[in-house]
């Protein structure tokens, strides 16, 4: 329920941008929740739609603590696996997640730079809607620092859409933090975030169920395509 996340969580997610819950789900559920996805997929792009084999358990565990931080109610848009291993390592560069996901397109001022993924229209929406987002990041494996953690810029979300070109002098200006994880741990963090990952040094199963989660509604005529 919104409200019941602790203040010093809820406080560094607010100013530094992410905050990593440790033990959010136990490992017994994190192997069952595994079990239920296929082997890793053939591009690096991750498993979309992941939600349907979402367990009712794990489900309610991961709505809750959405709106814990978020201090508000909040309905899940958009699931991902990203499963890496050694024949599907790849790297991320520094970047922000810009899109969202609609149940159709309609032409709404600010919203722009329309896309179709796998048959769900994707836009770009003004900061304000970013903003008031929140992914949740559930480690189904331990990452450690040779199994391509993700690497985030606290602070980051702070300063808006930033162009591509401001990345370097950014990263120069701040010191990046490498989010390490065990099997269980969830890892909270706002689109709005410079993050990053390296291809694993030494690859081994990476899996991460990523599920993004919004709070209000959008502009209408547009609506949140359901996770």
């Amino acid at each position: 329920m919104p409200g019941m996340a602790p203040r010093a969580e809820v406080a560094q997610l607010r100013e530094a941008g992410y905050v990593l819950l440790r033990n959010a789900l136990d490992a017994n559920t994190c192997h069952e929740l595994a079990a239920a996805f296929p082997d890793a997929p053939a591009r690096a792009g991750g498993l979309r739609n992941a939600w349907p084999l979402v367990n009712a358990s794990a489900r309610r565990t991961l709505d809750g603590l959405a709106e814990a931080l978020l201090q508000a109610p909040a309905c899940a848009v958009r699931a991902i696996l990203f499963d890496k291993t050694p024949q599907s390592n790849w790297a991320v560069p520094w970047h922000q997640d810009l899109s969202i996901p609609v149940h159709e397109r309609r032409e709404v001022e600010g919203f722009g730079a329309w896309s179709l993924k796998e048959g769900v229209w994707h836009a770009r929406p003004p900061a304000l809607v970013l903003e008031c987002m929140l992914a949740l990041r559930l480690h189904l494996d331990d990452c450690d620092d040779d199994n391509a953690p993700l690497q985030v810029l606290p602070g980051s979300h702070d300063l808006g859409r930033l162009h591509e070109t401001r990345h370097a002098a950014l990263l120069r200006e701040r010191e990046a933090i490498v989010c390490t994880a065990k099997t269980g741990d969830v890892l909270a963090m706002r689109p709005l975030l410079l993050h990053a990952s390296a291809k694993a040094a030494r690859p081994a199963r990476r899996r991460v169920l990523h599920v993004e989660y919004a709070s209000g509604a959008l502009p209408a005529p547009l609506r949140w395509q359901a996770a």
